[in-house]
């Protein structure tokens, strides 16, 4: 048996563990990267989902909310100072103020913090009442997917890349000059 398999199973176990002991002890935290190309419409989804999950009377689909497990939901302070706040309220007032407008496009990562208090289902919900759900909304500028295959790219294997781009019939009008300064 592979050494590194069995640690790793080992430690996935463990990781499993105390992920449920802290489903029993702490608030769980769901994470919800928001990510898609510029002008997609990522700010107007955030915006539309905290605003549902807040008044949740226009939102019968959803099952907790469906089965009256949902007992509340509020904004809470951001968990990481460090990462700005989604604009919420500004982006709200824009889409629903007297003069609707789409709201400004995302510039930076951004956070907001929506909590919802629930009322466990299964073996959970005889022990110890409703629990807080914390939704962590993470917006990310669209443009950053664009970056993504870079990642696994050198500099060197980037920039060779590009040149070659830019000797294309389609690109070389456009990039002459800067070929040739290459050159």
């Amino acid at each position: 048996m592979d050494l590194n398999r069995l640690t790793g199973g080992l430690i996935q176990s463990v990781g499993d563990a105390v992920g449920e002991l802290g489903g029993l002890f702490g608030d769980p935290v769901v994470r919800l990267g928001v990510t898609g190309l510029s002008r997609a419409g990522k700010t107007v989804f955030i915006t539309s989902l905290v605003a549902n999950l807040l008044d949740r009377g226009r939102m019968p689909q959803l099952r907790a909310e469906a089965e009256h497990r949902i007992l509340a939901a509020y904004l809470q302070p951001q968990p990481d100072h460090t990462i700005p706040r989604f604009a919420y309220e500004d982006h709200l007032a824009a889409l629903t103020g007297p003069d609707p407008r789409w709201p400004e496009s995302t510039r930076s990562i951004s956070t907001l913090r929506l909590s919802l208090r629930v009322t466990p289902t299964g073996m959970m919900r005889g022990i110890g009442g409703p629990k807080v759900v914390h939704l962590d909304i993470v917006d990310y500028p669209g443009e950053w997917l664009l970056d993504l295959p870079l990642m696994n790219e050198s500099f060197e294997e980037w920039s060779r890349a590009a040149i070659a781009i830019a000797r294309t019939p389609a690109r070389a009008p456009h990039s002459a000059a800067w070929l040739a300064r290459l050159a």
